[in-house]
Protein backbone atom coordinates (compact mmCIF):
# COMPACT_ATOMS: atom_id res chain seq x y z
CA UNK A 1 0.00 0.00 0.00
CA UNK A 2 1.55 3.21 -0.87
CA UNK A 3 -1.16 5.76 -0.51
CA UNK A 4 0.80 7.78 2.50
CA UNK A 5 4.24 7.47 1.32
CA UNK A 6 3.02 9.19 -1.93
CA UNK A 7 1.04 11.99 0.00
CA UNK A 8 4.09 12.25 2.14
CA UNK A 9 6.40 12.74 -1.12
CA UNK A 10 4.39 15.72 -2.31
CA UNK A 11 4.46 17.41 0.55
CA UNK A 12 8.24 17.43 1.50
CA UNK A 13 8.26 18.64 -2.74
CA UNK A 14 5.85 21.21 -2.34
CA UNK A 15 7.99 22.50 0.99
CA UNK A 16 11.48 21.92 -0.85
CA UNK A 17 10.13 23.87 -3.63
CA UNK A 18 7.85 26.05 -1.82
CA UNK A 19 5.27 25.72 -4.32
CA UNK A 20 1.75 23.77 -4.73
CA UNK A 21 1.50 23.31 -8.62
CA UNK A 22 0.84 19.66 -9.23
CA UNK A 23 3.53 20.10 -12.60
CA UNK A 24 6.32 21.57 -10.94
CA UNK A 25 6.05 19.21 -7.24
CA UNK A 26 6.22 16.34 -9.88
CA UNK A 27 9.31 18.02 -12.31
CA UNK A 28 11.22 18.30 -9.05
CA UNK A 29 11.12 15.24 -7.89
CA UNK A 30 11.41 13.79 -11.18
CA UNK A 31 14.88 15.21 -11.24
CA UNK A 32 15.40 14.52 -7.58
CA UNK A 33 15.47 10.65 -8.42
CA UNK A 34 17.36 11.00 -11.30
CA UNK A 35 20.17 13.26 -9.51
CA UNK A 36 20.38 11.48 -6.29
CA UNK A 37 19.65 8.01 -7.13
CA UNK A 38 20.14 7.32 -10.54
CA UNK A 39 16.51 5.84 -10.71
CA UNK A 40 14.86 7.94 -13.97
CA UNK A 41 11.18 8.74 -13.50
CA UNK A 42 9.69 11.32 -16.00
CA UNK A 43 7.74 14.40 -14.74
CA UNK A 44 4.30 12.73 -16.29
CA UNK A 45 4.91 9.76 -14.47
CA UNK A 46 4.86 11.47 -11.12
CA UNK A 47 2.02 13.92 -12.33
CA UNK A 48 0.01 10.44 -13.02
CA UNK A 49 0.86 9.15 -9.46
CA UNK A 50 -0.58 12.49 -7.81
CA UNK A 51 -3.60 11.81 -10.10
CA UNK A 52 -3.59 8.39 -8.95
CA UNK A 53 -3.34 8.44 -5.32
CA UNK A 54 -4.10 11.84 -4.44
CA UNK A 55 -6.22 14.02 -6.37
CA UNK A 56 -8.61 10.77 -7.46
CA UNK A 57 -12.70 10.77 -6.01
CA UNK A 58 -11.61 7.43 -4.75
CA UNK A 59 -7.14 7.24 -4.28
CA UNK A 60 -5.31 4.34 -5.04
CA UNK A 61 -3.80 2.74 -2.44
CA UNK A 62 -1.73 0.07 -3.96
CA UNK A 63 1.90 -1.50 -4.00
CA UNK A 64 4.65 0.63 -6.50
CA UNK A 65 7.57 -0.86 -7.91
CA UNK A 66 10.37 -1.82 -5.11
CA UNK A 67 13.18 0.39 -6.39
CA UNK A 68 10.65 3.47 -6.76
CA UNK A 69 9.32 2.95 -2.94
CA UNK A 70 13.15 2.53 -2.14
CA UNK A 71 14.19 6.15 -3.08
CA UNK A 72 10.54 7.69 -2.44
CA UNK A 73 11.79 6.37 0.96
CA UNK A 74 14.79 7.70 0.76
CA UNK A 75 14.22 11.40 -0.35
CA UNK A 76 11.94 11.16 2.64
CA UNK A 77 14.78 10.63 4.92
CA UNK A 78 14.17 6.74 5.68
CA UNK A 79 16.81 4.05 4.60
CA UNK A 80 14.14 2.03 3.04
CA UNK A 81 10.54 0.85 3.46
CA UNK A 82 10.40 -0.95 6.61
CA UNK A 83 11.74 1.94 8.28
CA UNK A 84 8.86 4.38 6.84
CA UNK A 85 6.38 1.50 7.77
CA UNK A 86 7.81 1.65 10.74
CA UNK A 87 7.52 5.58 11.31
CA UNK A 88 4.22 5.12 9.56
CA UNK A 89 1.94 1.72 10.44
CA UNK A 90 -1.34 3.58 8.68
CA UNK A 91 0.78 2.90 5.45
CA UNK A 92 -0.28 -0.81 5.90
CA UNK A 93 -4.02 0.11 6.58
CA UNK A 94 -7.14 -0.58 3.84
CA UNK A 95 -9.36 2.08 2.98
CA UNK A 96 -11.79 3.18 5.31
CA UNK A 97 -16.04 2.63 4.60
CA UNK A 98 -16.02 5.63 2.55
CA UNK A 99 -13.05 4.45 0.23
CA UNK A 100 -14.32 0.77 -0.68
CA UNK A 101 -16.49 -0.29 -3.09
CA UNK A 102 -20.04 -0.81 -2.45
CA UNK A 103 -21.08 -3.88 -1.02
CA UNK A 104 -18.10 -4.30 1.09
CA UNK A 105 -18.78 -2.31 3.89
CA UNK A 106 -20.51 -3.87 7.25
CA UNK A 107 -19.53 -6.95 9.01
CA UNK A 108 -16.85 -7.62 6.70
CA UNK A 109 -15.41 -4.22 6.73
CA UNK A 110 -15.72 -4.32 10.80
CA UNK A 111 -14.42 -7.87 10.66
CA UNK A 112 -10.98 -5.77 8.18
CA UNK A 113 -10.51 -3.08 10.42
CA UNK A 114 -9.52 -5.81 13.68
CA UNK A 115 -7.53 -7.21 11.37
CA UNK A 116 -5.44 -4.27 10.26
CA UNK A 117 -3.90 -3.36 13.51
CA UNK A 118 -2.47 -6.99 13.96
CA UNK A 119 -1.08 -7.65 10.59
CA UNK A 120 0.61 -3.91 11.56
CA UNK A 121 2.17 -5.14 14.47
CA UNK A 122 3.04 -8.70 13.06
CA UNK A 123 4.74 -6.86 10.14
CA UNK A 124 6.90 -4.58 12.15
CA UNK A 125 7.69 -7.28 14.48
CA UNK A 126 8.57 -9.64 11.57
CA UNK A 127 11.09 -6.59 10.31
CA UNK A 128 12.43 -5.83 13.25
CA UNK A 129 13.16 -9.64 14.02
CA UNK A 130 15.23 -9.67 10.68
CA UNK A 131 17.23 -6.98 11.71
CA UNK A 132 15.75 -4.25 9.00
CA UNK A 133 14.32 -1.89 11.59
CA UNK A 134 16.94 -0.32 13.89
CA UNK A 135 16.46 -0.35 17.42
CA UNK A 136 14.84 2.06 19.62
CA UNK A 137 17.66 3.44 21.53
CA UNK A 138 20.07 3.43 18.24
CA UNK A 139 19.72 7.12 16.45
CA UNK A 140 21.94 10.02 15.92
CA UNK A 141 20.91 13.78 15.44
CA UNK A 142 22.32 16.52 13.75
CA UNK A 143 23.65 19.26 15.87
CA UNK A 144 25.03 22.63 14.57
CA UNK A 145 27.70 20.98 12.59
CA UNK A 146 28.47 17.33 13.35
CA UNK A 147 25.82 14.09 14.42
CA UNK A 148 25.78 12.52 17.86
CA UNK A 149 24.26 9.73 18.73
CA UNK A 150 21.03 9.92 20.59
CA UNK A 151 17.44 7.67 21.55
CA UNK A 152 14.96 7.45 19.54
CA UNK A 153 12.44 9.83 20.38
CA UNK A 154 11.79 12.22 16.79
CA UNK A 155 13.56 14.76 17.46
CA UNK A 156 14.38 17.00 14.67
CA UNK A 157 17.03 16.02 12.19
CA UNK A 158 17.03 12.48 13.81
CA UNK A 159 18.13 9.39 11.65
CA UNK A 160 19.10 5.95 12.29
CA UNK A 161 22.73 5.50 13.59
CA UNK A 162 25.58 5.19 11.75
CA UNK A 163 28.48 4.95 12.94
CA UNK A 164 30.83 6.28 10.02
CA UNK A 165 28.59 9.37 10.02
CA UNK A 166 28.81 10.23 13.74
CA UNK A 167 32.72 9.41 13.20
CA UNK A 168 33.47 11.19 10.33
CA UNK A 169 30.80 13.29 8.94
CA UNK A 170 31.51 17.18 9.56
CA UNK A 171 30.30 20.29 8.56
CA UNK A 172 33.40 22.70 7.51
CA UNK A 173 32.49 26.33 8.99
CA UNK A 174 36.12 27.67 8.40
CA UNK A 175 37.09 28.52 4.64
CA UNK A 176 40.95 28.01 6.05
CA UNK A 177 40.16 24.63 7.28
CA UNK A 178 38.39 23.78 3.47
CA UNK A 179 41.09 24.69 1.45
CA UNK A 180 43.44 22.69 3.94
CA UNK A 181 41.44 19.61 3.52
CA UNK A 182 41.76 20.29 -0.33
CA UNK A 183 45.00 20.76 -0.33
CA UNK A 184 46.28 17.41 1.57
CA UNK A 185 43.92 15.58 -0.48
CA UNK A 186 41.32 15.00 2.12
CA UNK A 187 37.92 14.27 1.52
CA UNK A 188 35.52 17.03 0.72
CA UNK A 189 32.18 17.64 -0.65
CA UNK A 190 29.83 20.19 -0.90
CA UNK A 191 25.95 21.14 -1.54
CA UNK A 192 25.17 24.79 -2.86
CA UNK A 193 21.64 26.25 -1.91
CA UNK A 194 20.40 29.65 -2.65
CA UNK A 195 23.16 30.57 -3.44
CA UNK A 196 25.44 29.51 -0.22
CA UNK A 197 27.99 26.69 -0.34
CA UNK A 198 28.28 24.53 2.49
CA UNK A 199 31.40 22.17 2.97
CA UNK A 200 31.55 18.54 4.55
CA UNK A 201 33.99 16.12 5.47
CA UNK A 202 32.44 12.85 4.12
CA UNK A 203 29.53 11.48 1.44
CA UNK A 204 26.55 11.71 2.74
CA UNK A 205 22.82 13.31 1.95
CA UNK A 206 22.79 17.15 3.42
CA UNK A 207 21.40 16.74 7.09
CA UNK A 208 18.62 19.22 6.88
CA UNK A 209 18.03 19.51 3.03
CA UNK A 210 18.08 15.80 2.00
CA UNK A 211 20.15 16.26 -0.86
CA UNK A 212 22.98 14.35 -2.24
CA UNK A 213 26.73 15.83 -1.98
CA UNK A 214 28.86 16.53 -4.72
CA UNK A 215 32.79 16.16 -4.64
CA UNK A 216 34.72 18.98 -4.92
CA UNK A 217 35.92 19.63 -8.11
CA UNK A 218 38.84 22.16 -9.61
CA UNK A 219 36.49 24.98 -10.74
CA UNK A 220 34.33 24.65 -7.48
CA UNK A 221 37.05 24.65 -5.40
CA UNK A 222 38.95 27.87 -7.31
CA UNK A 223 35.09 29.36 -7.48
CA UNK A 224 33.93 29.43 -3.78
CA UNK A 225 37.26 28.41 -1.82
CA UNK A 226 40.37 30.32 -3.71
CA UNK A 227 38.04 33.30 -4.58
CA UNK A 228 36.66 33.71 -1.47
CA UNK A 229 39.69 33.08 0.64
CA UNK A 230 41.65 36.14 -1.53
CA UNK A 231 38.69 38.48 -0.97
CA UNK A 232 39.00 38.30 2.63
CA UNK A 233 43.24 38.95 2.39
Amino acid sequence: MSKKLITLVFEKAETDIGSKVKNRMAQHLSEVLSDEYNYPFSTKSFTNLYNKFIEADIPANEDLKPELTKCLCKYLGYKNYAEFVTAHPSELEEPNDDEQPKGTKGTDSKKGNRVIPFIVVMVISTLTYFGFVREKQNCMVWQEDHYVQSACAGAKYEEPYQELLVLNFRKLNDIEEVRARYEQHQELWYLKTGGEVEFFTYYNVHPVYHKGLHKVTDYMYKTHVLDKVAQQE
